[in-house]
This record gives C-alpha cells, structure tokens and sequence, in this order.
C-alpha cells in the first residue's frame, strides 16, 4: 500500500510520540510503503528547515527512519519549495490545487503572506500551502492511503469531497 506521510507524522516519528510509534507499526508491515513530499512545514522551519536547507530536512527523515522512502515533488512555489525538489505546474495540475485548496480552506478566514517569513500570518499560511500540497502530490501520484493527524481533513463537510477528487482513504494514524 502506497502511504503518503503528511508532515506531522514525520515529527511524530522523528520525536517517538505514541502516534509515532503506531505509525513505526504500520509502516513496518511488508505491504506498506511510506511516501514524502518534499515540503518543509512551519513546524519544520522551527528545526532550520527552510528551501535553501535540504539537508536539514533528510537529517529529519533520517531520525523519523523514512530516510530511504520514495520522495514526491509538490509544485514550485517561491520561498517554500526546495530548490530543486519542486515541479512546474501547468493548468491541469494548478486546477487540482485550487479544487483541494477550495475544500481545505474555502469556508476560512483567506490568508496572507504580507507580514514576513517568520510571522504568525506566513506561518498559518505555510501550513495551508503544505496541506493542500502535500495532498496534492499524494493524488497526483496515486498513492492509497493518507495519513495525517490533522482533523481538517476529516471533516465531514471535506473528507467525501476529498476521496471523490481522488485521495483514495485519508485516515488518522490513531
């Protein structure tokens, strides 16, 4: 079963919180396959995980023990997306991430990047770019199962929405 890990998991395993090692579980049956989406988020930056710092981000799935796991490319976006770790985006694909983003985040308060890289403000919308990116590299590449702690995704107003887009199954690691 191809696993798309969102960004929690990977600190949840890298820091050996209960969800962690439910996760280590899963992941240890012969049929799972852990996928990541080269993608810092803002709890990442907190570690030095910035686009310029890769490395930062391979020593973090080195501690969570996902190093060797197939790595997915989200879209390129200034300032968030590694270097060379992104892929251009043509209208199919921006189509995908606005229909996410739309679920996510339609009924939200919008959010804006005007405050600087280390605000409040850039920090919630980092989150929403790493979200609606690291779902849409999981449906881009047709992975099976979604595995995130964030109970956004679960809603019952988005979760259908979601799987109807083509997220197969989205579930908690609990």
């Amino acid at each position: 079963m191809k696993i798309t890990l969102d960004h929690n998991c990977l600190i949840d395993l890298a820091t050996g919180t209960q969800t962690g090692l439910r996760i280590s579980e899963l992941l240890a049956k012969p049929a799972s396959q852990p996928y990541i989406v080269n993608i810092g988020a803002s709890e990442m930056r907190e570690r030095g995980i910035r686009p310029d710092r890769y490395d930062l981000f391979e020593e973090l799935l080195q501690a969570a023990g996902v190093y060797d796991a197939p790595r997915l490319d989200p879209a390129l976006i200034w300032d968030v997306t590694f270097w060379d770790r992104c892929v251009w985006t043509g209208p199919d694909e921006a189509k995908l991430i606005t229909e996410i983003e739309t679920i996510l985040f339609g009924d939200s308060v919008p959010v804006s990047p005007t405050s600087g890289l280390d605000s409040p403000e850039w920090k919630k919308w980092l989150n929403r770019v790493c979200d609606v990116q690291t779902l849409w590299c999981h449906i881009r590449n047709g992975n099976e199962l979604f595995l995130t702690s964030d109970k956004n995704f679960m809603k019952q107003s988005k979760l259908q929405r979601l799987i109807a887009l083509g997220a197969g199954s989205i579930r908690n690691p609990n």
